[in-house]
C-alpha cells in the first residue's frame, strides 16, 4: 500500500503556476446566521431563503469563471487573414490553459507556466486569467457581491482533476487574506518578476514574439497602489480596451453606487475597519472615472 502511494507521488508534475486566489466576502456572515436546521414548519421558508442566497452567490460565480473559460478555450481564430503558410503558426500562438475550481466560498484560477512554445501559451493563459477576474470581480460588484483576491507565481503540481496543491497556493491565499485588506487583488513579486522576464528574453520564433507582447501587456493590466503594493487594475484603460466594451460604464456605475451604499452603512453603524476598506476602494473608483467617462 505505501509502495502504491509513493508511485502515485512520484507521477506529479511539479511546476510554476500563476495562481489567483479569490475569496467572496460576507458568505461566513450570512451562513453564522443560520442557527441550525429548523424544527417548525414556519421557519423553513426564512432557513431555504438564506441557504439559497448563499449557494445562490457562489454558484453564480463559479459559473459565471467557467462560462467564460469555456468560452475562451473554445474561441476559433479566423486564420483567413493570414497568408496559408502562416495559418497553423498563427492558429498555435492562441492557444491557452487554464485551470479553474472552486472551493467552499473561494475560487481558484491556476495557470501552468512550463510550455515547449516559448512561454506563449502561458501567457495567453495569463492573458486570459487576469482578463477574467477584473470582468468578472466587476460584474459582480455591480451585482451587489464582493470578491478580494491575491496573484502570484510559485511552484505547485495538479493533485486530483483541476486541483492545485503547493506554494504558490500558500503564496496567493497570503496575498488575498493578510495583505489586500480591501477589495483589490493583490499582485505578488513573483509574478511581476515573471512578466519582466519574459518581456526580456531572446525569443526567436513568432510564438516566442507573441509571448513577449503579452507579457507586456499583462503588465499594463497592474497598478501600484497608495500604500505601495502592486493590484490589478480592473478599472484602467488596459483591461478596459482588452475586455472589447464587455464592460460598459453604466456597469461600472452600478458597482460604485452600491460601494457607496455600503460604505454609507458602515460609518452609520461605527464599522471603523469596515468603513476604511470601502473608503479605499471607492477612491480607487474615483481614479479611474474619466476612463469610463463618469
Amino acid at each position: 500500500m505505501n509502495s502504491q502511494k509513493e508511485t502515485k507521488n512520484d507521477s506529479l508534475l511539479f511546476q510554476n503556476y500563476l495562481i489567483i486566489f479569490l475569496d467572496i466576502l460576507g458568505q461566513r456572515q450570512e451562513l453564522r446566521k443560520i442557527k441550525g436546521i429548523p424544527m417548525i414548519e414556519e421557519e423553513k421558508p426564512i432557513f431555504l431563503q438564506k441557504i439559497k442566497k448563499t449557494i445562490g452567490t457562489i454558484d453564480f460565480l463559479r459559473n459565471s469563471f467557467e462560462d467564460y473559460f469555456k468560452a475562451s478555450n473554445s474561441y476559433e481564430t479566423d486564420t483567413n487573414l493570414v497568408p496559408p503558410e502562416f495559418a497553423q503558426e498563427f492558429k498555435a500562438c492562441q492557444k491557452s490553459e487554464v485551470y479553474f475550481y472552486g472551493f467552499s466560498d473561494s475560487i481558484i484560477i491556476a495557470v501552468p507556466l512550463m510550455s515547449n512554445d516559448e512561454n506563449c501559451s502561458a501567457k495567453n493563459g495569463i492573458y486570459t486569467a487576469l482578463l477574467a477576474t477584473g470582468g468578472i470581480s466587476l460584474l459582480a460588484i455591480a451585482g451587489k457581491t464582493i470578491l478580494r483576491g491575491g496573484l502570484d507565481v510559485g511552484v505547485a503540481t495538479k493533485i486530483q482533476k483541476n486541483e492545485i496543491y503547493g506554494p504558490a497556493l500558500e503564496r496567493a491565499y497570503y496575498l488575498e487574506s493578510n495583505i489586500a485588506e480591501y477589495p483589490r487583488f493583490v499582485v505578488g513579486d513573483e509574478f511581476l518578476e515573471y512578466l519582466r522576464w519574459v518581456e526580456h528574453k531572446d525569443y526567436k520564433t513568432l510564438r516566442g514574439k507573441v509571448a513577449k507582447e503579452q507579457a507586456k501587456l499583462c503588465q499594463t493590466f497592474i497598478t501600484q497602489d497608495t500604500d505601495g503594493f502592486f493590484m490589478l487594475d480592473f478599472l484602467g484603460k488596459s483591461i478596459k480596451k482588452a475586455g472589447g466594451g464587455s464592460i460598459d460604464s453604466g456597469i461600472v456605475k452600478s458597482a460604485y453606487d452600491f460601494l457607496v451604499s455600503q460604505h454609507k452603512k458602515f460609518v452609520a453603524k461605527e464599522d471603523l475597519k469596515l468603513t476604511s476598506r470601502y473608503f479605499r476602494i471607492l477612491n480607487y473608483f474615483h481614479s479611474r472615472m474619466k476612463v469610463w467617462n463618469l
